[in-house]
């Protein structure tokens, strides 16, 4: 009766990621994010398979039962820390800007698989990671231990590395993602340990498919709240943290709006083409995230060549120094590309009053009219 039940409850999750495959098609990151998810669902599918056909041969008596039982026990324990090494692969090319980096680490991660895997080969004579018994019954082995070491190594490492780059990125939309890999493990984790201390107990990959279905369902709300070009977040987003942080009667210090315009953006376009356009764009972006990083800062664009930053801080001064920083990177990334049309920026900021204030739209305003005072002052003195 136990066993039927593990059976069904694999072949429920085998259906929720088998879901998740035919639908999210192009939904999740860059192609190759995409390969990488993919293969650590298929991972996680087959894992599932073979943990029903444990369940159903485990106990039972018929020709080659017991080295059935042996053959599926050992992809078990392959597919047991090649899904977590899977993650870990897909977590490291997310949060690793060089490619090249990111390649050797995931190298140098393969290590532990690959000894783990060669290790279940001499496991069929003795037994140290399990054995099947002459009445063809599963036991752990001394070495057991092992797979959960090395799986939740993979976890936690991916768990670290993501926990890292969140708190470095909090308040962004990368920051948020990082946050979604980061809490990947908590699932697993309780399974694994309830399946470790229970023996006999199937319910660390169960959980694990519910780490699957959070990050999807992450994912896609993302995508609904991200502008696709820069990867910033959108209007939609930016008036939900807008109203959220004036909703907030205990926010203590300055709620500052900043609004940024690409000067000449227009011209950039007409004379080069909406591709170019775009080059200038996702360049524009990255200066105002690489100034934004390790501050409480929300940054969006919000149409066209405009963009946003919400900025909770102490002071006014705080704010002038983000603009500092702006204008300070703006300057160093053309010297970098002399070869380019330099960047310049118009900007203006706005600080939320409570007292007068009755919408965010006069914080708007008032930002927006700043700005175009700064580019109408850079037109006259041109």
């Amino acid at each position: 009766m136990q066993n039927a039940l593990y059976i069904e409850i694999s072949l429920v999750g085998i259906a929720i990621l088998s879901v998740i495959l035919f639908n999210q098609r192009g939904n999740i990151g860059s192609s190759l994010l995409k390969r990488q998810f993919n293969r650590m669902v298929y991972a996680t599918i087959a894992v599932l398979v073979i943990d029903a056909a444990c369940w159903l041969i485990d106990g039972t008596v018929f020709p080659y039962a017991r080295e059935l039982n042996y053959f599926f026990e050992t992809w078990y324990y392959i597919f047991n820390i090649l899904m977590p090494f899977l993650w870990a692969v897909y977590s490291e090319t997310a949060l690793e800007g060089d490619a090249k980096k990111a390649r050797a680490h995931i190298r140098i991660l393969a290590v532990p698989m690959v000894a783990f895997t060669a290790l279940l080969f001499f496991n069929l004579k003795n037994g140290m990671i399990f054995r099947i018994d002459a009445q063809n019954v599963y036991h752990r082995g001394d070495w057991f231990w092992l797979s959960v070491i090395f799986s939740f190594a993979y976890l936690g490492y991916a768990s670290f590395r993501a926990m890292r780059k969140a708190i470095q990125y909090r308040g962004s939309c990368n920051g948020r993602q990082y946050y979604s890999m980061a809490v990947f493990i908590i699932p697993p984790a309780i399974g694994g340990i309830l399946q470790t201390m229970y023996y006999g107990l199937s319910c660390i990959w169960i959980c694990t498919v519910i780490s699957v279905i959070l990050y999807y369902i992450d994912s896609l709300n993302r995508q609904i709240s991200t502008e696709p070009l820069t990867g910033l977040n959108n209007r939609r987003e930016l008036n939900k943290y807008l109203a959220r942080e004036v909703k907030d009667a205990g926010h203590a210090g300055v709620l500052s709006m900043i609004m940024m315009d690409i000067d000449r953006f227009k011209e950039v376009n007409d004379t080069y083409g909406h591709y170019y356009g775009d080059t200038v764009l996702i360049a524009m972006a990255d200066i105002l995230k690489k100034s934004c990083k390790s501050t409480a800062a929300f940054l969006a664009r919000i149409g066209g060549d405009e963009f946003c930053i919400v900025y909770p801080v102490d002071n006014i001064e705080a704010v002038e120094g983000l603009i500092a920083k702006i204008q300070y990177n703006i300057i160093i990334w053309n010297a970098a590309h002399k070869d380019l049309i330099p960047l310049s920026l118009s900007l203006g900021y706005s600080v939320w009053d409570p007292e007068n204030d009755k919408s965010i739209d006069s914080l708007y305003r008032r930002a927006d009219q700043k700005m175009y005072e700064a580019k109408r002052a850079k037109r006259m003195a041109a």
